[in-house]
């Protein structure tokens, strides 16, 4: 008897390619969300020290309006200020990971896995709305200079700024929507751990009566 967990498994595999490409094939829609969000962050925080956010793609630039001390050579007289480009695309792949793992899930209406995929990626925007700000912020912090004096002007640390980095990039991403489906498909998991429980004690049972 093959097991339902190695079959879901092996179906998650196997639709992961084609949602890892829907999902970066419109990265640019996918964003979007994103790039409002860092941007309500940035100026709810501090928004005498950036100017706005601009989408290229999938990328997102963070204009500061932290201005250089020092002026490069071959510029003199012009206006600078210090840009941050941030990609979120880093912080979303767990849409695409569940994505595949609910399109493995068997007897689900496919209303139930639409609306599971939305909620996911509601989710995944806030994590990337997150990872993007810390993102910004660290890269100001420890870029040293004009950026780091700004940032520190702020009273926040850098220990808090390379905390809070860890947790957006190492952890937030990988582990909050694996943890979202399994809450959603909390019945389906459960059954997949009792057929096995009950196939092994039926086999036990058979054996005590030989």
């Amino acid at each position: 008897m093959k097991s339902p967990i190695k079959q879901l498994i092996l179906s998650a595999i196997l639709y992961l390619p084609l949602c890892f490409f829907i999902w970066f094939y419109g990265a640019t829609l996918w964003v979007m969300p994103v790039r409002w969000l860092t941007e309500l962050a940035l100026n709810m925080w501090q928004a005498d020290l950036f100017n706005g956010v601009l989408q290229h793609h999938y990328l997102l630039t963070v204009e500061t309006l932290i201005f250089p001390s020092e002026v490069l050579p071959g510029h003199e007289g012009k206006i600078a200020v210090l840009d941050v480009s941030v990609n979120p695309m880093i912080y979303g792949y767990g849409l695409a990971v569940v994505g595949g793992l609910v399109a493995s899930v068997p007897d689900l209406k496919w209303q139930n896995k639409l609306l599971q995929i939305i909620v996911t990626y509601v989710v995944v925007v806030l994590i990337q709305g997150f990872g993007s700000f810390w993102q910004t912020i660290k890269s100001l912090m420890f870029s040293g200079g004009d950026a780091q004096n700004a940032i520190l002007s702020t009273g926040i640390s850098a220990d808090w700024v390379a905390a809070m980095y860890q947790l957006s990039y190492l952890i937030l991403p990988a582990v909050l929507p694996v943890v979202l489906w399994i809450l959603m498909n909390r019945t389906f998991i459960e059954q997949l751990i009792e057929k096995p429980s009950r196939h092994s004690a039926s086999q036990a049972k058979t054996g005590d009566g030989e």
